[in-house]
């Protein structure tokens, strides 16, 4: 099982194929077994590196909280660890988060950017509608089936994939299933997701960006993909049509021909250029305060929405006045 010690914590990785560098940054405590049925098809003209989030799969799982500063901090040191300078870097859904991160504080190490079923946090953000949230709810009440959480399909998948062939379903979800946080592992990512905030850095990022979403995703609203391509300068939003939030298993061979048609669409990308020398120097201490720099970053969105709401309400009230 290969590993590599990265930032005191052992990744394991896996590199697969030839060309140029994608890492792929997979999402919320699951392992990169879940690139597996894809990688092969990514394998024809990238060099794919796959890897485990610390607190998740068969990498190391420390007992204390970490951080999306953190585990960008982990993406950029296994570049370091493989000799990799620089790569385009796709992460889904929080690995979207990570790669967010990775791109504002390490321009340098990433290409082009793919955010696919993700979000840039915060008060600002959208989220599934009570109406979702409450029948992905009684599906989990089942648990796990035959070691399947059959329940996260209704997340994951559109209803016409679910509906159309449940067997592919059933084989992609064991998938899922496989190398099992731990509690610890489950709480870090946890903390980590809930103090991401992104939104006023998002100008920052350098990286070409193509944000990616699957049309019927019932897990990260679509919202999240606008305001994404929005915010990030030069963006492109890519809509996978009739895809849930795991679209790059729902339709691979079409997620796969949307990402290379755009990156053929646009000369070679170089990385970007690295922050100042200062920025450089103080990024291990932020990392280090990644929680309450996130708490603060979200307290001061949630204090600007609600700024922006008491304006929108008085310029209503004041014709009337």
């Amino acid at each position: 099982m290969p590993r590599v010690r990265v930032n005191g914590v052992p990744l394991h990785f896996q590199r697969t194929g030839a060309g140029e560098p994608l890492l792929l940054i997979t999402g919320f405590t699951i392992s990169s077994a879940v690139f597996e049925p894809v990688l092969d098809l990514y394998a024809e003209r990238f060099e794919v590196i796959t890897y485990d989030n610390r607190g998740s799969g068969r990498s190391g799982a420390p007992l204390r909280p970490t951080s999306m500063a953190e585990l960008a901090a982990d993406a950029a040191g296994l570049l370091d660890a493989l000799d990799v300078e620089s790569a385009h870097v796709c992460g889904l859904s929080m690995g979207g988060m990570i790669a967010q991160e990775l791109a504002i504080r390490f321009p340098e190490r990433v290409r082009g950017l793919v955010l696919g079923g993700t979000s840039p946090g915060g008060p600002r953000a959208a989220r599934p509608a009570l109406r979702e949230l409450g029948a992905l709810g009684a599906g989990a009440a089942g648990g796990w089936t035959d070691g399947e959480r059959r329940w996260l399909g209704e997340w994951l998948f559109s209803e016409a994939f679910r509906r159309e062939r449940p067997e592919r379903v059933s084989e992609l979800l064991r998938h899922f299933g496989r190398h099992r946080a731990p509690p610890q592992g489950v709480w870090s990512h946890w903390w980590a997701s809930v103090y991401h905030d992104t939104t006023s850095r998002l100008k920052d990022i350098q990286a070409p960006t193509l944000v990616m979403h699957g049309e019927r995703d019932a897990m990260a609203p679509i919202a999240n993909a606008r305001l994404l391509a929005r915010q990030i300068p030069g963006a492109e939003l890519c809509i996978v049509p009739g895809s849930g939030h795991a679209y790059l298993l729902e339709r691979p061979e079409l997620s796969r021909d949307l990402l290379c048609d755009w990156l053929d669409r646009r000369p070679p990308i170089a990385a970007g250029e690295p922050r100042g020398a200062l920025a450089a120097r103080a990024e291990p201490l932020t990392r280090a305060l990644g929680l309450p720099i996130g708490a603060a970053r979200t307290g001061a969105s949630l204090a600007g929405l609600t700024l922006d709401k008491l304006r929108r309400r008085d310029r209503r009230v004041a014709p009337d006045r």
